[in-house]
């Protein structure tokens, strides 16, 4: 074949091949594409950081090397405030060409970058006559919100909340069985507990035997914790499914013995079975205000207990108050010491999560150094601000606690986590953060009046 007649076939390939989508013309700008951001992960933990990465429709070629990549690329991106969202402009801190590529981008941010941020690009950076620019949408894992919760602490917007007014009034309903079953009946109904659920709690507090728990208040806040998480406590209170192999000696509102100002405490007759001490200061509260401390004292069994324990336990039952919150969110304006004391511990526990910073949790989150802020307490987590308040406890380790696997089990299985120990904080703030839904943890902070920090 003629030399000519072989390069005007190659020619026409070529030609041909440009107009199937084989290329576009040098230096001509992309159109469009797509972005995804990535939260930047260190030891296994997230940072405050972002990568993204964007994929133009085409291959592309830079007007001029002379120019920093990073400085074609804008962010802009939505960010929530106590009352609005609003758009910021952000810089790219460093950019470059994915490997082997003309087409990827990554861009190196130094904040969270929620979904519904746009990436803006300058047409000139690919031919310098190009006017005008990209505007790329940001698909991310994170919504604006989250993006809050992960990077900040959350401050109280009402005072109510952490001010305690006085101890509840006792009135003759407290100590009514009628009165109580009632609260019972419309506690599980506002729960929207199934009808099996509910059949198994109400039998459970009229076969309750008084010999045990003597307070109709305590008989149905104990009974309320069927169908949640914490129903394994009922039974080991009232059974020898427990480490004693007792059941418990008693269940009462009385004055905590060498303890008058703990809300409650266990301790052991001679034989080895428990008795929770309920202070009586807290026998007007609502059963909800009383499930807590229940599924609390009924994880400490044996007589060791460490500073991990006390922690996880707490941890525990503010997870499970955050959940009661969810339903009932005036319990947090009651005003109550109890109700402070919650709220207080709530309140660490939404600024808390080294797993899942945007959730809740119980070790220090990422942008968060204190989480009582607003406050003198100078705690960067849930848990320094719980093992604080046992100041005898001189000790972290402890055995395991029967009841505590069991709630882990409970929580672990919901969730598709396997089972660790529950003294474990790492492995619990990352449960207890998976357990939260986004809107489990929205309907506290709305209930808390809480506030981005200033």
């Amino acid at each position: 074949m003629p030399r000519r007649g072989l390069i005007a076939i190659i020619v026409l390939v070529a030609v041909a091949a440009a107009a199937c989508g084989g290329g576009s013309p040098q230096g001509a700008p992309p159109q469009g594409g797509t972005a995804t951001a990535t939260r930047d992960i260190a030891e296994g933990n997230p940072k405050l950081t972002s990568t993204i990465l964007v994929r133009f429709d085409r291959a592309v070629t830079l007007a001029s090397r002379q120019v920093p990549l990073a400085s074609h690329f804008e962010l802009l991106i939505p960010q929530a405030s106590a009352d609005d969202i609003k758009t910021v402009l952000v810089l790219v801190k460093d950019a470059d060409f994915v490997k082997g590529s003309t087409r990827e981008v990554t861009l190196q941010v130094d904040r969270l970058v929620p979904a519904g941020t746009k990436v803006v690009v300058q047409k000139d950076a690919f031919r310098k006559d190009a006017t005008g620019t990209i505007e790329i949408e940001v698909e991310s894992d994170l919504d604006v919100i989250g993006a809050l919760l992960a990077s900040k602490a959350l401050a109280v917007g009402d005072p109510a909340v952490v001010d305690p007014v006085q101890a509840p009034d006792l009135k003759p309903e407290d100590r009514d069985a009628a009165a109580q079953r009632a609260a019972l009946v419309a506690h599980l109904a506002a729960r929207g507990t199934d009808v099996a659920s509910t059949k198994r709690a109400i039998d459970r507090f009229d076969s309750m035997g008084a010999e045990i728990v003597q307070s109709a208040k305590a008989r149905a806040a104990l009974a309320a914790l069927t169908g949640t998480f914490a129903e394994p406590a009922i039974d080991s209170l009232l059974t020898a499914n427990n480490c004693t192999a007792k059941p418990a000696a008693q269940v009462v509102f009385q004055v905590p013995p060498d303890a008058p100002k703990l809300f409650a405490r266990v301790t052991y007759t001679q034989d080895g079975r428990r008795v929770v001490s309920l202070n009586p200061s807290i026998e007007g509260e609502r059963i909800e205000m009383l499930m807590p401390i229940l599924l609390h004292e009924a994880i400490h069994c044996d007589r060791v207990g460490g500073r991990f324990e006390e922690v996880a336990a707490t941890a525990i039952d503010s997870f499970f108050y955050v959940n009661l919150l969810a339903v009932f969110p005036e319990l947090a304006t009651s005003g109550t010491p109890l109700a402070r004391e919650f709220n207080v511990d709530a309140i660490a526990l939404i600024n808390s999560g080294r797993k899942i910073p945007e959730s809740l949790g119980i070790l220090r989150s990422p942008g968060v150094t204190r989480v009582l802020p607003g406050t003198n307490a100078a705690f960067g987590s849930f848990a320094d601000l719980v093992a604080a308040a046992y100041p005898s406890i001189d000790f972290n380790e402890s055995p395991q606690e029967p009841l505590a696997q069991a709630y882990v089990a409970a929580l672990a299985g919901a969730v598709g986590m396997s089972v660790a120990s529950a003294f474990n904080l790492v492995y619990l703030d990352e449960l207890i953060g998976r357990a939260a839904s986004p809107e489990l943890v929205q309907r506290a902070i709305i209930a808390l009046n809480l506030r981005p920090e200033s």
